[in-house]
């Protein structure tokens, strides 16, 4: 908005008896150029004029006369006298604090602030005003989260003195923001809570030190462990492990006391379980992948009338099956990425032993759809859904059969996954792996008809493809599913699926060598491992969630200290070494940058100023145009702020190599900013605040904030050049903490005194 429009603005919150006013912008130079713009407005009686100023010359009078002089607090001094004042994380602390104070007293009549004078500061206002509702959130522009806006405009209304609070947005001639995002950001659900718990070396150190707790019980107790751990709890796994493990050792002890049934075929059923546990594996992500890049029907791998081995013991009761394709996959746009949700239907010829089911749910299955048993030729069929995890390996035989009328999906309906609620067409005894524990039986029913007229002919020929296919099952080929790819895609993927190819080959290969491959007592064996396995599987998952390889954050752990171990912080036993010990000293700023810098004596060679110098570049974090090193600066100042920024790299790019998610050059400009390098050096030597302030675009809150917590820094290096016995840097440390503390930017709180 222009001046006028402000002004405008102004005297209209006057007139309408809305102050005292908060104006909300998002940026720092905003509000000094708005609260600029007001130079012409007196807001304040003469009395409140005077009370204000009576209380800017008790605050000065903390301050050093050269001090008093900065632009900063003249402008703020003479600003606040006319009922304006200016909030935001640039101003001087003393100012920020007098601004606090006169408008909680009803002496600042509006208030141009960020969005930090929201958050934990107690200052209702009558009116809030948002000069946008966009800020930058550190990488892009966005519109405020309704969270964000509750927050700021929650400050419009004073408890005990105002019925309503008032809430007005700034447009000054644009166009209004649209309804939508407007309903949005005013009633949209509150930003949930994200867990910002991280670790750092300086925490896994001091618990390495100590007894009490551990790293991975530290990891447990933050908010982002807290909904698994809670489940953790709530379900009782460790009881259900107990349960599990108890069932696991039943189970393995009838399967040997079985082993003498197993003679004359079945003996190498275990390994012939876990041959074709891989296979299904393996054909499960090349398919996948071909119809991904090939189309639904895999490059014509997937096409109907072709000839498939299915296997789904407890499941569907087929192992090592034929089954003929009436159906080609279908793949929806919002499941192109999920394989589970991939399927096809076939015809499967059912084993010589089966036994077809009689019970009311089979004599409702119309003919020729899904779950349908049909006879032919002596031998029973089923229409089943397949899954693509299923398919044990696809052959090289494909016939040309008219399978509209081998299949039709019932009532014109979509096929549906119909597996959640079909009965098991044979005695299998299924077993939850936790749950009850009891074997499902089978029911009776009524048989169903066969197919007349031509579609018997149609039926008879269909079984008569898979009895060949059972029969010759050794002597068929895979088919060749590189084949099937070739104008699809190509570079590394392809050369990945070929080998994936050869390896699919090769499982057939050696499933065929297993004497259980054609046992007759095949399936029972096949369904005894599967059930003792797939507990066992979900067993090795409890533990895994009930260990702490499940915790989030633990594979940063075991990187990061793997790392110490590189850099000798701990050693094999996990024992905090020297080094350890200094690096558990620095809370700051990056602790093993410090460690690095004291253990090459890097600030032995420095004065104290020149220390306090490089230090700041650990401290100072905001972006500026003057971060290059200033040459007036002495030679040996920045050739060791070239050093440093060697050591940042270095250890980024060990980092990196331990497999620490982070880029070298990017930890190196994070960690590292040389804005105030020259004006710290300057301040250290003495010279007045205003001086210093004339070297930089950085604003002086910000200077002041950079050397309190130098302060606190420069303690730091202090206590852990005592832990490696160097005296000469001891005394170093306390001459350049002395040197810093003086004048504005050590000066009382006005709340304190």
């Amino acid at each position: 908005g222009s001046r006028q429009d402000w002004t405008s603005l102004v005297k209209f919150l006057e007139r309408e008896g809305l102050m005292p006013t908060v104006v909300f912008s998002f940026s720092k130079k905003k509000c000094e150029e708005i609260a600029n713009m007001l130079r012409t407005l007196d807001l304040n009686t003469a009395v409140e004029r005077n009370t204000a100023h009576a209380f800017t010359i008790q605050t000065m009078a903390r301050l050093s006369p050269k001090d008093a002089s900065l632009p900063q607090v003249l402008a703020t001094c003479e600003m606040v006298k006319r009922g304006i004042g200016v909030h935001h994380g640039g101003l001087l602390p003393i100012l920020k604090e007098m601004v606090e104070i006169l408008f909680s007293r009803n002496l600042i009549k509006v208030l141009f602030a960020t969005e930090t004078f929201a958050m934990g500061v107690n200052m209702p206002a009558r009116a809030v005003v948002f000069n946008s509702i966009r800020k930058h959130d550190g990488s892009k522009f966005r519109v405020l989260e309704p969270g964000e806006y509750t927050q700021m405009a929650g400050r419009a209304g004073r408890r005990g003195l105002d019925k309503v609070g008032t809430v007005i947005m700034c447009c000054f001639g644009d166009e209004p923001p649209p309804q939508l995002v407007l309903r949005q950001m005013l009633t949209g659900s509150s930003t949930k809570l994200q867990s910002q718990f991280r670790l750092t070396y300086n925490m896994i150190m001091n618990l390495l030190r100590v007894e009490d707790m551990t790293v991975e019980g530290m990891i447990k107790r933050s908010f982002s462990e807290f909904a698994t751990q809670r489940a953790l709890t709530n379900n009782d796994y460790p009881k259900l492990l107990k349960r599990g493990m108890k069932a696991l050792s039943k189970l393995d002890k009838q399967f040997g006391e079985n082993e003498d049934s197993r003679i004359g075929g079945c003996e190498d059923i275990e390994e012939y379980f876990h041959t074709s546990s891989a296979l299904l594996s393996l054909n499960k992500e090349a398919l996948f992948y071909l119809i991904g890049c090939a189309g639904p029907l895999g490059g014509g791998s997937l096409v109907t009338g072709r000839i498939i081995f299915v296997t789904a013991a407890r499941k569907k009761g087929f192992v090592n099956a034929p089954a003929i394709i009436v159906k080609a996959p279908v793949v929806s746009s919002g499941n192109a990425n999920d394989a589970s949700s991939i399927h096809l239907v076939c015809m499967v010829l059912c084993s010589k032993g089966y036994t077809k089911p009689i019970n009311d749910t089979q004599n409702k299955v119309k003919e020729g759809t899904l779950n349908f048993i049909g006879e032919s030729k002596n031998r029973y069929y089923e229409i089943k859904q397949i899954d693509l995890d299923e398919v044990l390996f696809v052959t090289s035989v494909k016939h040309k059969i008219d399978t509209s009328k081998l299949y039709s999906e019932s009532s014109g309906k979509k096929t549906l996954n119909t597996f959640g609620n079909a009965k098991p067409v044979r005695k299998v005894n299924d077993f939850g792996s936790f749950a009850g524990m009891k074997p499902l039986g089978k029911k009776g029913g009524k048989e169903i008809g066969n197919l007349g007229g031509d579609e018997d002919q149609l039926v008879d020929q269909a079984v008569g493809y898979l009895k060949d296919a059972e029969k010759n099952e050794r002597s068929l080929q895979v088919v060749d599913l590189s084949e099937c790819t070739k104008g699809a895609r190509q570079g590394d993927e392809a050369f990945q699926f070929n080998a994936l190819f050869k390896s699919i080959v090769e499982r057939v290969n050696i499933l065929r060598s297993f004497r259980s491959h054609n046992a007759s007592n095949l399936f029972d064996n096949f369904v005894a491992v599967e059930r003792k396995e797939t507990l066992r599987r979900d067993i090795e998952t409890l533990r895994h969630l009930l260990s702490n390889e499940s915790l989030q954050l633990f594979p940063d752990f075991l990187q990061r200290k793997r790392l110490l171990k590189t850099l000798n912080y701990i050693d094999d036993n996990d024992t905090v070494c020297v080094k350890g010990r200094v690096a558990c000293e620095v809370n700051t700023c990056e602790e093993i940058i410090v460690t690095e810098m004291i253990f090459e004596g890097i600030l032995n060679e420095l004065e104290p100023a020149e220390i306090v110098a490089v230090l700041s570049a650990l401290i100072f974090q905001e972006k500026t145009t003057d971060s290059e090193l200033d040459s007036e600066l002495p030679e040996r100042l920045r050739s060791a702020c070239e050093r440093i920024k060697k050591i940042a790299m270095n250890l980024g790019e060990l980092q990196s190599n331990h497999g620490i998610q982070l880029v070298a050059k990017d930890y190196c400009e994070n960690s590292l900013k040389f804005g105030l390098v020259h004006v710290v050096y300057e301040w250290a030597k003495g010279i007045p605040f205003k001086s210093i302030c004339e070297l930089t675009l950085v604003q002086e809150g910000s200077i002041v904030r950079t050397i309190t917590r130098l302060d606190e820094l420069c303690r730091e290096v202090r206590n852990c050049s005592r832990i490696v016995g160097n005296p000469i840097l001891y005394r170093k440390m306390e001459e350049a903490s002395v040197a810093i503390k003086r004048d504005i930017v050590f000066a009382s709180s006005l709340y304190l005194t």
